[in-house]
């Protein structure tokens, strides 16, 4: 603009034209205090009495005598699993109709699938998922005695503080939270959904929570209490672990994620590995890789019956003296929510008196985190439309790796 125009524009254009710039300036401000306004909701304590009571499971203290077999254990399998299994399902099943999402049952193995949908965009899908089930040991059909208070108690009651959380909110994409049922018979509660989702499912995320609860290490102290982010080196699924560690890095400073452990040899071992092998982009948030946790080294109690809130891997009296973490498992949550509320399309208050802080800006790509790297394409681009995937053949040389011998399978 030449200094002519300018002084035509008079003092009051001037004014105007400023008015105008300022909602550009600030709408990343905006959004990224509304994402936190949501994030700060995740609680501790809703947390934790979600896990305790799950991984109570199997001594009727929620659904009656009926589910009472007199030990925990959630071991699960095709058809109704042992009567803690079916417990948790049940639990699982008021606990989120409660939060007004619509839920069904699908499959043979019994997950729990749950939807809060989409104001502009439902057919663009963001799952947040867990398995429910523990293992079971040698007797069926009850099992022996197997809280799974870590594995994966943690991960399931993260998934519903989560939705406690986020069902609270409208998105623009549709947020699906999952139960799986046999993870521990190597996923086939998840490999069983995959295989039955539609050829046209655009499901742009899938966040797996799995052991979130117990990060310190039995053997070696030294260790950080940090989180593994881990999935396939391919590009759909890069940019999708890039989103989660920006959102932690901005929303949750508090949690440490391993930079270094993003994309290890055993990457498939949870229910994120059927959709990365559909070619949808999925990760898994865990406390420890597999090969530590098979290890014993950072989780000596990992499938016994000592795996619990008032057994030795929660005990001071242990020999290493770790216990569970409950502000980390929260912290893992928050993370999850931010990225959700982030990439779902967080949709301001319909009340404009409603919520708890601004609202968050109309257009979904203003991002508030640190820019990604270049070197895959942007989060939220990916998923099936009626074709295969577009990266599809990044996958074309993976073969899927032997179920390695589990610590104290």
């Amino acid at each position: 603009m030449s200094a002519q125009s300018a002084r035509r524009l008079g003092g009051g254009s001037v004014r105007v034209f400023i008015a105008c710039l300022i909602p550009v300036l600030i709408t990343p401000s905006l959004q990224a205090d509304a994402i936190q306004n949501v994030v700060d909701k995740v609680s501790v304590e809703q947390y934790r009495t979600y896990e305790v009571d799950l991984e109570n499971m199997g001594l009727g203290l929620y659904g009656g005598p009926a589910y009472n077999q007199g030990r925990r254990n959630r071991d699960g399998w095709a058809g109704d699993g042992t009567l803690g299994n079916q417990e948790a399902r049940l639990y699982l099943t008021d606990k989120l109709s409660a939060l007004g999402l619509t839920v069904s049952i699908q499959g043979v193995y019994k997950n729990v699938v749950a939807e809060w949908p989409g104001t502009e965009k439902p057919q663009e899908i963001y799952i947040v998922c867990a398995h429910y089930d523990t293992t079971g040991g040698n007797e069926r059909p009850n099992g022996s005695e197997r809280p799974g208070g870590d594995d994966n108690a943690s991960g399931t009651a993260g998934v519903l503080e989560a939705a406690r959380v986020l069902t609270q909110h409208q998105f623009r994409s549709t947020l699906r939270f999952i139960g799986f049922n046999a993870e521990e018979e190597w996923m086939r509660g998840s490999q069983d959904y995959v295989r039955f989702l539609p050829k046209d499912a655009n499901i742009v995320g899938v966040i797996n929570l799995d052991m979130i609860l117990r990060p310190a290490w039995d053997k070696d102290p030294n260790e950080p209490n940090d989180l593994e982010v881990e999935t396939l080196e391919v590009s759909f699924c890069t940019a999708w672990v890039q989103t989660f560690v920006a959102a932690a890095t901005t929303y949750v400073p508090s949690l440490l994620i391993d930079p270094n452990s993003h994309y290890p040899l055993v990457w498939e071992a949870g229910d994120h590995g059927p959709f990365v092998y559909a070619g949808y982009p999925a990760f898994v948030a865990i406390e420890n890789t597999a090969d530590e946790v098979w290890s014993g080294n950072s989780n000596a109690y990992y499938h016994s019956a000592q795996d619990a809130s008032n057994a030795l891997a929660n005990s001071p009296l242990s020999p290493s003296g770790v216990r569970y973490d409950y502000p980390f498992a929260a912290n893992v949550v928050k993370a999850t929510v931010a990225t959700l509320a982030l990439r779902a399309g967080l949709l301001p208050p319909a009340d404009p008196n409603a919520g708890s802080g601004p609202a968050a800006p109309a257009d979904p790509d203003v991002n508030p985190l640190p820019e990604a790297r270049d070197d895959s394409r942007p989060a939220g681009s990916a998923g099936t439309t009626g074709k295969a995937h577009t990266d599809r053949r990044e996958l074309e040389a993976v073969t899927v790796s032997p179920r390695p011998v589990p610590h104290n399978a």
